[in-house]
């Protein structure tokens, strides 16, 4: 094959990859279990999804970000509403926490725990662990339907449910009881809430949007971070008030710091407001520390 019959061919190969990683964008939203959903969330449940989009506007700008970045389907910035309404500090009843909802069987190796740290509660950390976690569950299934329950019900009980059902399709597993309930409603709560927060002129509803007057999408400050090197047990709320920062603010950066200390003889970044480390390098001097950095 010559070099001109190869770029049709290499086009139309990028073509079909870039069709099959987004196919679920569309024409799903018809499925009967979405459109009731769907109804939901633009009646009984619009200011209860209003109000999740509009607190969760400085995490979603980095999800969307991350998504982009990696090449994922767009509407997977709406699936941290389906774990957690977006909510960083999140602890379920079976004890799954943070905004992408990690069990602690499933953290490894992306994210950190132990008596000081628990990285399940960083939305910015949990975030590219939860991205790396779909695109396993991606490559696993070869579908991204059945990557997002996967992430749900887990890759073994996909795995199983698969096998037991003899189809990769998830609207067959689903439907003839091969998935838990839960597992069942998983991707049509997905498709639903990005259906109507995605078509708003469609519905002429009003959702926040994360995006400019222009409807250009936000991505400033989605992970525009200072970060200091300690290897000292560091009370960081001491450090807020030393730097004059809003303790509140302060903490939000740093919610892995389950004890808002920094783990002693165990090297630690603490994030900290943009442009503030050399404030927080004269503050940890001030209070008998040694920055490493």
């Amino acid at each position: 094959m010559n070099f001109q019959k190869k770029i049709p061919f290499i086009f139309l190969t990028l073509f079909f990859l870039t069709a099959n990683l987004f196919a679920i964008d569309i024409n799903l939203a018809e499925k009967e279990k979405v459109q009731v959903l769907k109804q939901k969330y633009l009646t009984t449940h619009r200011q209860w999804l209003y109000n999740i989009l509009d607190k969760a506007t400085p995490y979603r700008i980095y999800v969307r970000s991350e998504i982009e970045k990696r090449g994922l389907p767009s509407f997977l910035e709406y699936l941290p509403i389906v774990e957690s309404d977006y909510n960083p500090k999140a602890v379920s009843p079976s004890n799954a926490c943070g905004m992408w909802q990690f069990m602690l069987n499933s953290i490894a190796p992306n994210l950190r725990y132990n008596d000081y740290i628990d990285e399940r509660f960083d939305p910015w950390k949990s975030t590219n662990a939860a991205l790396i976690k779909l695109q396993e569950n991606y490559n696993t299934f070869g579908d991204w339907l059945l990557a997002i329950t996967a992430y749900n019900c887990g890759a073994g009980a996909m795995a199983r449910a698969i096998k037991k059902g003899q189809s990769r399709d998830f609207w067959y597993l689903s439907e003839n009881g091969f998935l838990s309930d839960q597992a069942c409603l998983y991707v049509p709560k997905l498709l639903a809430i990005a259906e109507v927060c995605d078509n708003q002129k469609k519905y002429d509803i009003t959702f926040p949007t994360a995006k400019d007057e222009f409807g250009e999408k936000f991505y400033c400050n989605a992970n525009d971070f200072d970060y200091i090197r300690v290897k000292d047990e560091v009370n960081i709320m001491a450090l807020a008030k030393y730097m004059r920062i809003d303790e509140t603010e302060f903490l939000r950066l740093n919610l892995a710091l389950t004890k808002q200390l920094t783990p002693p003889d165990q090297e630690y970044d603490i994030r900290l407001p943009s442009g503030t480390k050399e404030c927080a390098r004269w503050a940890l001097q001030s209070m008998g520390y040694l920055p490493l950095d």
